[in-house]
């Protein structure tokens, strides 16, 4: 039985596949990747001082991005209607076309912490928002939230931002229409009477994918011919004009022309 060859599409062959018999011709066939995924990412610097004293959300300064010092004068609710600037003053990004939110990654940690005698819970959110010309207000749609507590004496301890933490993220029916603005913002909670004690420091990374993101895939079929016992072969038919076949050492690579 270990000698015995085995055919595989018309070739003789061993048990581990090598070609025995030289002048066989062969179908080499597979799958050409023709469309993907779409992908852009956002990456957000945070720093969040004392002076930032309410419980209000509170925004990128647009002339200095990784300071959110700009007040949003309210608490933000999710589907409630904001002024028309948001997205021109501190929006994070516009999205080129239709798309969701797939991860967010990143990390948070405390400066000026380390005397704090009590707990301080901050949250960092993700909104959307869409502009139009003109001063109408536009309602404001969160996308991302996640809450962060820090002890006191925090300053080497860092915790992790996840988008796993919320099931909007990950999920298409969450959509960002083409054109609408992705907005950030931070808030500390307050307990009565407590005062601002810690800043924060934060960096993550939004990854955005297209909506119509189904990968499409072409099946291509060559026919070769094995000319020698080598791994190598020559092929007998010319792929069609818009694919370019190339071999670069042990590696074939065949491309679709634009």
């Amino acid at each position: 039985m270990e000698n015995t060859r085995r055919n595989i599409a018309g070739l003789s062959t061993t048990r581990q596949g090598l070609p025995l018999n030289i002048g066989l011709e062969s179908v080499c066939t597979f799958d050409l990747v023709t469309s993907a995924p779409a992908q852009f990412n956002e990456t957000v610097s945070i720093r969040y001082g004392t002076s930032q004293n309410t419980s209000n959300d509170y925004f990128s300064n647009n002339l200095h991005l990784g300071q959110f010092s700009a007040n949003s004068q309210s608490i933000l609710v999710d589907g409630q209607s904001y002024n028309n600037n948001f997205t021109a003053r501190y929006g994070q990004f516009i999205a080129p076309k239709e798309c969701y939110i797939k991860n967010i990654n990143g990390f948070i940690n405390t400066a000026g912490g380390g005397g704090c005698n009590t707990a301080e819970t901050f949250v960092i959110s993700v909104w959307k928002k869409s502009s139009v010309a003109g001063t109408s207000s536009t309602a404001i749609s969160l996308l991302f939230s996640q809450s962060f507590v820090f002890t006191g004496s925090s300053n080497t301890n860092v915790l992790a931002i996840d988008g796993v933490t919320d099931s909007k993220v990950g999920d298409k029916l969450y959509k960002i229409n083409s054109k609408e603005g992705v907005i950030v913002s931070v808030k500390r909670e307050l307990e009565e009477r407590q005062e601002p004690c810690a800043n924060i420091n934060a960096k993550f990374t939004i990854i955005f994918e297209d909506i119509n993101n189904e990968a499409e895939t072409k099946s291509l079929s060559f026919t070769s011919l094995v000319l020698d016992e080598s791994k190598f072969c020559t092929m007998l038919s010319e792929p069609p004009q818009k694919y370019k076949h190339s071999r670069s050492g042990d590696s074939e690579t065949v491309i679709m022309k634009e």
